[in-house]
């Protein structure tokens, strides 16, 4: 029983989990468990074996030390009876072909596993209840697992987290799907973000152990591929990506997950001058740019002007290598440093915001090609910007100076959000904004191989809408909207009573 791998092979039905199929983040988890660990944030997709990973835990566990007690609280009712019916199944296995098993585990248990907790006879258990107030304010425990975080109410987070309190060896699970849109989703991305190294929770001893549907051997089947082929027309972008492919989600507060932007920031290299840590090179005083070189430009009418300028190298990956940050909209002066970065850095084009028309065009008098971006549009605007740098993000292809030049880009991207009518908040986002049209010059579809075209805003095709003649009416009553048709009150002329 030591053994947490040699217990799964052993004891678990390959039909609930087969080792030779697990990935390699799985066997991680579990041989963290087994080596001491205590505090877990797992993400995965939907079916991916963190629920069934979780249960083997707690069985292991509370057969190694028939002390300990093991609670499980869930979004639902339901949710949290999976879990513990996954325990009772490994525990209490179905079918003759397990009797001796059953009468194995029968020398531990107090009784056969009830509908609700299994208890051993040295005192240990374990159990789920409905989330509510009411239950998860009942039993101490020592072990607890929170599946599905996202979908349980904080309050009842709130109110379950002190079971632990008082034992000796406490250790808890929070297991999720990153669905969009939840009751905790932000907070449960925030929690990943912080257990990266050096954050809080890594300092705590908190671990993240994290896959995808193609870290999975089980869900990589010609099967399961299939299936995943058709949910590709059935649900939203966010929904397959975060349910079926395990990553996270667009829409979840953040415009940006911090993750991707604390990745994307790279501190200098102390031992080795003149690059980042990840070996970019990078001289503040003697910048060189190795190879497709561009700008965004953001123009401050309420706010500082922003220049971004970056390049993308044979690798594929775009390097930011210069922010400019200054008072006023003078076009003859930005334009001036336009120019001088243009020739000095060999930039290509620039990507600017089409509100500063006259600013745009000063700086196309001097010879340089700008591309206006209008953020307002519903193609090509500032939604289908932030797809494009989401793409980027995602592929862990952005990279930027982590020094104090780059501070107020790093601050507003972190604090990013969305209002809760799913649009992006304004204010203290002029970085934010040079940001994406800097990234709108590197579009998927013409620098990544099989890149899916970014997803523009609003439903439909617009230029099959345009042609649409069927409904064309060109009668004196074209304008009338089809739903007065039978209103005589709509319909009667202005001047007749």
């Amino acid at each position: 029983m030591r053994d947490i791998l040699y217990f799964v092979e052993l004891y678990v039905p390959k039909r609930l989990f087969d080792l030779k199929l697990a990935s390699e983040q799985q066997r991680q988890l579990l041989l963290a468990v087994q080596n001491g660990k205590r505090y877990f944030i797992i993400r995965a997709p939907r079916k991916g074996g963190k629920t069934i990973l979780v249960a083997i835990v707690a069985v292991w566990l509370t057969l190694r030390d028939q002390t300990y007690r093991f609670f499980i609280v869930s979004g639902s009712e339901s949710q949290a009876k999976w879990l513990y019916d996954y325990c009772k199944a490994i525990l209490w296995p179905n079918g003759p072909e397990f009797a001796e098993r059953r009468e194995f585990f029968k020398t531990f248990l107090k009784r056969e596993p009830r509908a609700t907790i299994t208890e051993y006879k040295a005192g240990g258990w374990i159990m789920y209840t409905a989330a509510t107030s009411r239950q998860v304010n009942a039993p101490t425990s020592d072990g607890q697992a929170m599946d599905e975080f996202v979908l349980i109410p904080n309050q009842i987070v709130e109110e379950a987290w002190p079971m632990n309190r008082s034992s000796k060896k406490p250790m808890r699970f929070l297991l999720s799907t990153a669905t969009d849109g939840k009751e905790n989703t932000d907070a449960f991305l925030d929690l990943l973000d912080d257990c990266e190294p050096g954050r809080p929770l890594h300092e705590m001893g908190w671990i993240k152990i994290e896959w995808e549907s193609k870290d999975s051997p089980h869900l990589n089947t010609e099967a399961a591929l299939d299936d995943s082929r058709s949910a590709t027309y059935f649900l939203s972008e966010d929904m397959y990506r975060t349910q079926y492919r395990g990553g996270l989600p667009r829409r979840a507060g953040r415009v940006f997950p911090r993750t991707f932007i604390r990745e994307m920031f790279v501190a200098p290299d102390p031992d080795n001058p003149g690059f980042l840590i990840d070996g970019t090179p990078y001289d503040p005083k003697k910048l060189v740019f190795m190879g497709e070189g561009k700008g965004g430009i953001d123009w401050g009418f309420d706010h500082d002007t922003v220049l971004l300028e970056g390049y993308r190298g044979l690798g594929g990956k775009i390097a930011i290598m210069k922010m400019v940050m200054g008072s006023g909209t003078s076009p003859s002066d930005w334009a001036d440093q336009v120019e001088k970065d243009t020739l000095e850095y060999n930039l290509d084009q620039w990507f600017a915001d089409a509100s500063g028309a006259f600013q745009n065009q000063e700086v196309r008098l001097r010879g340089i090609r700008i591309t206006p971006r209008a953020f307002q549009r519903r193609t090509y605007g500032k939604e289908w910007m932030v797809g494009v740098a989401y793409f980027w993000l995602s592929k862990r292809m952005i990279v930027a100076p982590d020094t104090p030049e780059f501070a107020t880009l790093k601050r507003q991207l972190l604090k990013w959000k969305r209002g809760s009518d799913g649009k992006i908040k304004k204010g203290d986002d002029h970085s934010c904004d040079g940001f994406i049209c800097l990234l709108s010059g590197w579009d998927p579809r013409y620098y990544e191989q099989n890149a899916e075209p970014v997803k523009q805003p609003g439903s439909g095709d617009m230029a099959a809408r345009a042609n649409d003649w069927d409904g064309f009416n060109s009668g004196e009553r074209a304008w009338m909207p089809k739903s007065w048709e039978d209103n005589q009150e709509l319909r009667k002329e202005i001047w007749k009573k």
